[in-house]
């Protein structure tokens, strides 16, 4: 009867169960004083991702074990990065998570980006010779598949850019979802492509051109434009606006 009804109501489990949450705040709370000691001390290259996001989300939680949360979120997303890029609602599905936390790492992702951003005043890309003179300056042929979305203002200033390397033009669309909230978060009005061919020539294939459509009229449906879709080769650059393909979709 050790365990019967009248102990487990008795003031002696009540005391028992108020020092067990003592001691394992008392635990986390040593935790997270360890863990601000070691990046105060030694900056941020001591810590992994996860830390990163522990400290992070001691600013949303007082008292919950963040580390568990940290290790769900990047099991989830691969990266801190990923993390801090990804949608609420998705940040939302994972155990632990609460509406002030998400909100709080998609801000920093969303400050991250604004503080990336270049000076408006220095690049306009309002011509095709323009745009091909950027690409030239900026993006040169490499062992590894690139995809890149430019962002622009009404203006024609470069705001942003949506960095894909490491995938193929041909899976971009799967991508849609990321390059339309990247679009909305720096208030694109229109977008380049310029993505490339490390191992052939720049001349343009059968599904380079579907999916440069499906992505047009995804972005028109939003009211964002679609200027020019630039490849590079190993033999130069390719402008399918200059040569006038897909003439319909372009702004």
């Amino acid at each position: 009867m050790i365990w019967g009804r009248g102990v487990l109501c008795s003031p002696f489990f009540d005391s028992f169960m108020v020092n067990c949450m003592q001691n394992e705040e008392n635990l986390h709370k040593g935790h997270r004083q360890r863990l601000l000691k070691k990046y105060g001390e030694n900056g941020i290259s001591s810590i992994e991702e996860h830390e990163m996001l522990e400290i992070l989300l001691f600013f949303a939680f007082s008292r919950c074990n963040t580390n568990e949360i940290s290790h769900r979120l990047i099991h989830e997303f691969g990266s801190l990065k990923n993390v801090l890029y990804a949608p609420v609602d998705d940040i939302l599905k994972v155990k632990g998570m609460g509406y002030t936390s998400a909100v709080l790492l998609r801000f920093l992702g969303d400050i991250v980006n604004y503080l990336n951003l270049p000076d408006n005043s220095s690049v306009r890309l309002s011509s095709i010779d323009k745009i091909l003179e950027y690409c030239k300056e900026n993006f040169t042929n490499s062992d590894r598949e690139y995809c890149n979305f430019l962002m622009l203002d009404k203006r024609d200033f470069y705001i942003g850019c949506l960095d894909l390397t490491g995938r193929q033009f041909s899976t971009v669309n799967l991508d849609l979802k990321n390059i339309l909230m990247t679009a909305f978060n720096v208030n694109a009005s229109d977008t380049i492509i310029v993505h490339n061919h490390p191992h052939s020539s720049a001349k343009v294939s059968n599904s380079d051109i579907k999916n440069t459509r499906i992505i047009a009229q995804t972005l028109n449906a939003l009211n964002i434009g679609l200027i020019d879709h630039v490849i590079i080769g190993n033999d130069g650059y390719f402008s399918m606006r200059s040569e006038h393909l897909l003439e319909d979709i372009w702004k």
